[in-house]
């Protein structure tokens, strides 16, 4: 029998499988290092920011 992708955590009557559980695990970890690799290259575009500003300033000083 195949279950729905789709599911209610708070339903007790009709918890999740294994393999439904692990497939939003999945999804999950997939999501937070999408978001961790955009939050890194936005720090890291920052930074490079900075110290171009930081050269700038010695060089006209």
């Amino acid at each position: 029998m195949m279950q729905s992708e789709h599911f209610d955590l708070n339903d007790i009557q009709h918890e999740p499988t294994d393999a439904q559980l692990e497939a939003l695990m999945n999804s999950v970890a997939t999501e937070a290092n999408r978001r961790a690799e955009v939050a890194k290259e936005v720090l890291m575009q920052r930074l490079r920011d900075e110290i171009a500003a930081a050269n700038r300033s010695r060089v006209a000083a």
